[in-house]
């Protein structure tokens, strides 16, 4: 069969945005021939990757996917205005693209996120009768308007008119995968028939994301020096909370065996390293975004991986992608979550749940997980069971492939 894959987002670009790749190397490893409208890399921090050129289109063959980038506004920062920019700009190139490209495809894989990324393949069903299955990775308007880039005003207007568009998006669609069931009650809730919905969590890179041994050579180098590591690898924005972290961190640092790490970038990291400063505090440490191939490796490090996001509806029904790759790599987790993902975390015995936005609740966790070391252990290896049995490549590929063949038999 012939794929299409549409993604604002794709390699080289790391955390969340690696996710595409992901998928799309999967499909292709079951045969099928996949072909990637993207655009140019600029996750997390807003900037053109060392390598790339911004231009009008490009076309590379990338870890064995042929990939086609079309050129967009490069910004991943604060600003309202140049998000939007970003997101309206590959909407558009990556229409053209799309139509230029994508005509031949049997059917369309949506990584639905951000929503505009849908755009080029409603292009593509109008001008090729190419169908479409969107994975949606998180909900419309929601999202963006949650972030709070928008004042309350100019967020009244934008739902209105994000809400028109996404009832064309999601009736065009031949069919709709969600990633958590929270997802899938809520667009039940807003008319999206139930036989039209499927709830297909995403996987992790199962090469990239795998128990290894610690690296006592790698930890000296990168400045882990304590008994137990706590620690945040990943994107550093404001839905992740993390100053609540360091919040926890100060409640923990009369206790010398606990060190935290943080490691990534974001828009949120300046503000956290002031965090850090303002409390006076010497059991935190930031550590610059390592490269994909070395993520075992540095989750190795760490005797608690945490994955967080700030208490909102909207989160409530989503599963990070950071939870499925730390069960993958079998590490116990912190989850500071409410919803879907806390109950995960919870019925696969993969480790401990703290409310969100609360620094002693999040310490009072830690402190029970490290201080009970069988305990701890089990967590690791029940998460990496449960991955395996039901959030496995395997059991998302296969899912995801039957849509797509459904929508290229309805063609």
């Amino acid at each position: 069969m012939k794929l299409g894959f549409i993604t604002h987002w794709y390699d080289p670009e790391v955390g969340s945005a690696s996710l595409s790749g992901t998928i799309s190397r999967a499909l292709g490893r079951r045969g099928d021939d996949v072909r990637v409208v993207t655009g140019f890399p600029i996750y997390p921090a807003g900037r053109l990757y060392p390598g790339y050129r911004m231009r009008p289109y490009q076309r590379e063959t990338l870890r064995g996917v042929d990939v086609r980038r079309s050129v967009i506004y490069p910004s991943h920062d604060r600003s309202a205005l140049r998000r939007m920019a970003n997101y309206a700009s590959f909407a558009a190139t990556g229409s053209l693209t799309a139509a230029a490209t994508l005509w031949d495809r049997d059917a369309n894989l949506v990584f639905c996120s951000p929503a505009t990324a849908s755009l080029p393949a409603m292009v593509s069903r109008a001008s090729a009768k190419v169908p479409y299955v969107l994975h949606v990775q998180d909900l419309w308007p929601d999202s963006v308007l949650s972030s709070g880039f928008l004042p309350r005003r100019a967020g009244a207007l934008a739902r209105g008119s994000i809400n028109a568009g996404l009832r064309a998006v999601y009736g065009a669609a031949h069919h709709i995968a969600v990633t958590s069931p929270g997802m899938a009650d809520e667009l039940t809730l807003r008319g999206v028939p139930t036989g039209k919905l499927s709830v297909v969590p995403n996987w992790a890179d199962e090469q990239a994301f795998r128990p290894v041994g610690r690296n006592p050579a790698l930890a000296s180098s990168l400045g882990i020096v304590a008994p137990h590591v706590i620690m945040y690898a990943g994107n550093m924005g404001e839905v992740q909370g993390l100053d609540v972290l360091i919040e926890a961190a100060a409640l923990l640092r009369g206790r010398v065996d606990i060190q935290f790490a943080f490691v990534g970038d974001g828009v949120s990291r300046p503000k956290l390293r002031e965090q850090v400063r303002e409390l006076d505090l010497d059991n935190v440490t930031f550590i610059d975004p390592q490269p994909f191939d070395r993520m075992a490796d540095i989750l190795a490090l760490g005797s608690v991986q945490v994955v967080t996001l700030i208490d909102d509806p909207l989160f409530a029904m989503t599963l990070p992608s950071k939870l499925q790759a730390t069960m993958c790599s079998g590490h116990p987790v912190l989850g500071i979550l409410a919803g879907d993902g806390a109950d995960l975390v919870r019925r696969a015995g993969a480790g401990r749940t703290a409310r969100p936005g609360d620094p002693g609740s999040i310490a009072a966790a830690l402190a029970e997980m490290l201080d009970d070391a069988p305990a701890l252990a089990s967590m690791g290896a029940n998460g990496r069971a449960f991955y395996s049995e039901h959030l496995s490549e395997a059991a998302g590929a296969s899912a995801l492939l039957d849509l797509l063949e459904r929508a290229a038999g309805a063609r």
